[in-house]
């Protein structure tokens, strides 16, 4: 059974899954509750402060309070799922997540990868590399993923969200071509890097 949270705004809802950013922003949130609950606190996400609105929100969890930051609402996609009739009613799930998540953003050379944090996984940078292939403007071969992959976790362009709750972890991917060029350049000179396998 997920550990739940709840939201010091909005004290119907429960999340069993979120992950923030280094800004403290939302990458992540999966939440529970009635339909009525859940639409006025995304709609209270889209206004103003001055108008009600949120841009903050506050999962707790006994002594454990963690505030997760939202900027224009325009960045998240959201889907969502009705449940079957239940002893509390009608249940909806809505998943709310950056929309880099999907689609990477290209010109700023950023993506979020959601991964499955469950056991027997693949190994995370696995996982990472299609990402990161897609999002490189330089052209990579698959068989140099593991000393990429090594040269940008030593250049911290690919780290974990700060924090992760529940079974998805989020990872940022934040490429500078100028210097990711010219090291690419060295290896593939020094024959680290080589057009066959």
């Amino acid at each position: 059974m997920p550990e739940l949270y709840t939201l010091d705004e909005c004290l119907d809802l429960y999340a069993d899954a979120f992950c923030i950013g280094r800004q403290r922003e939302c990458l992540f949130l999966s939440l529970w509750g009635r339909d009525t609950a859940l639409q006025e606190l995304l709609a209270r996400l889209t206004l103003p402060t001055a108008d009600n609105g949120l841009d903050t929100l506050h999962l707790c969890q006994g002594d454990t309070r963690h505030a997760m930051v939202f900027g224009d609402m325009d960045r998240y996609s959201r889907r969502s799922a009705r449940l079957r009739q239940t002893r509390f009613g009608t249940l909806v799930h809505v998943w709310l997540f950056d929309q880099r998540c999907i689609t990477p953003d290209r010109a700023n050379l950023h993506s979020i990868a959601l991964l499955d944090d469950e056991e027997g996984t693949c190994p995370v940078d696995d996982q990472l590399w299609p990402r990161v292939r897609e999002l490189c403007p330089l052209p990579l071969l698959d068989h140099w993923q593991a000393p990429i992959m090594t040269l940008l976790h030593a250049q911290h362009a690919v780290l974990p969200a700060p924090f992760s709750q529940g079974p998805i972890q989020a990872w940022e991917i934040s490429l500078d071509e100028n210097a990711l060029a010219p090291r690419l350049s060295g290896m593939i000179r020094a024959g680290v890097l080589t057009p066959e396998l």
